[in-house]
């Protein structure tokens, strides 16, 4: 074969990928003995985890909102906010929201069950504000808030090691969520209508009268909708369930990353060791070829 740049660049790629195989098998021991232990030690670690059991919901907003007609032209030009259906991004903004979460905590007194074993210690330390927070922190690390635009649909999953506590934990934030924004839509119903009425007496038009009148009647049945509370801002499309397998820690995951990484760090190794040896080589055949050349150099000298 002509000895061509490309062919010479070619051999030396070859020799190249030799001397990689060659310091791999050289290092086969060392490698396996890495790969082991971090895989042992992943192993250990992934038993010792506490397991997490995970509950979900699934639910769907009611987002259908009422014809616009000229009663509610006529209560945008006073003013006052028209009785609509709450709309998704508000449920899903609301259900990751802090308001929600302490209301939670409060309401079933969750802080013991959150703060678990550090719930005695903080309590000495902490004021409960603080407590507070730290509640509110370690319930939204459990809980998960997933929006899935094509279906409107959002799901609701909390993570706990009691799979019941889980489901519980779900049904809290379904419960709450129904409870705030329905007392919200009272809330601003009533508002509305004691604005509407006060305008009753402000004008002798008969057809304004009956558009308030009109107004002040949808007022009303939304407050009456709000009071019934079930389906009112959203409906349950799958209830919590108490799960029956665990969804953290995934052994088998954490075992096969662990070897493939260990792996790489063992050819890493295993290359970092084979220079650090050429180095000493190198050194001590310096320092050989020094005394040589030393011991020549007195011998001349002698002489």
């Amino acid at each position: 074969m002509e000895n061509t740049p490309q062919n010479i660049a070619y051999q030396d790629d070859e020799i190249n990928l030799f001397d990689l195989i060659k310091v791999i098998f050289k290092n086969l021991r060392f490698i396996c003995v890495i790969v082991g232990i971090i895989v042992v030690a992943t192993a250990i670690v992934s038993l010792i985890m506490t397991p997490i059991y995970e509950s979900k919901a699934v639910i769907m907003p009611t987002t259908q909102s009422k014809d616009i007609g000229m009663g509610s032209m006529l209560a945008q030009q006073f003013g006052i906010a028209t009785p609509t259906t709450p709309i998704t991004t508000e449920i899903v903004n609301l259900l990751k929201s802090n308001i929600l979460k302490e209301r939670v905590i409060k309401k079933f007194d969750l802080l013991k069950l959150l703060l678990g074993d550090d719930y005695e210690d903080y309590k000495k330390t902490k004021s409960e504000n603080e407590l507070l927070w730290e509640g509110i922190r370690r319930l939204d690390k459990m809980t998960n808030i997933n929006f899935k635009q094509k279906d409107n649909t959002i799901e609701i999953t909390v993570g706990y090691k009691d799979p019941k506590i889980a489901r519980d934990l779900v049904n809290y934030f379904l419960a709450e969520l129904t409870d705030y924004m329905s007392t919200e839509a009272k809330r601003v119903a009533e508002t509305n209508k004691k604005y509407l009425e006060s305008q009753l007496d402000k004008t002798s038009d008969p057809l304004i009268k009956t558009k308030l009148y009109a107004l002040i009647a949808q007022q009303l049945e939304t407050s009456m909708m709000a009071e019934v509370k079930e389906n009112f801002a959203f409906k349950v499309l799958d209830a919590p369930r108490v799960p029956d397998k665990k969804s953290k820690p995934k052994r088998r995951n954490m075992v096969l990353i662990s070897f493939v990484v260990s792996l790489f760090l063992g050819i890493f190794f295993a290359f970092i060791r084979e220079y650090m040896a050429k180095q000493k080589k190198a050194i001590e055949e310096l320092s050989e070829i020094s005394g040589l050349k030393r011991m020549h150099f007195f011998k001349r000298k002698r002489t």
